[in-house]
């Protein structure tokens, strides 16, 4: 007795199949689109807190560039006065 398959209708199973596939592709496809959206939001929340750190660094250094600006003309004064005092004359 030969081996039969009941039922065997290779383009029914090739229909199926392809459908199977389309769907399992049509999923893929949409947690990749997800994915990209999310990865999107995140990236974009790094841009903003890497340009908000680049800020704050620049006031900072320009906060300090002024305060040493300051010191030092701060120091020259209390030179001037301390020669004064001490009867230095010019």
């Amino acid at each position: 007795m030969p081996f039969t398959l009941p039922n065997m209708d290779p383009m029914a199973i090739w229909a199926e199949s392809q459908a199977q596939l389309t769907k399992l592709m049509t999923a893929a496809m949409g947690r990749w689109q997800s994915f990209g959206e999310q990865y999107a939001s995140v990236e974009a929340q790094v841009q903003t807190q890497a340009q908000n750190a680049v800020t704050n660094w620049a006031q900072l250094a320009k906060d300090a560039i002024a305060y040493g600006t300051q010191l030092s003309a701060e120091a020259r004064k209390l030179s001037v006065e301390t020669a004064k005092k001490m009867g230095v004359t010019a």
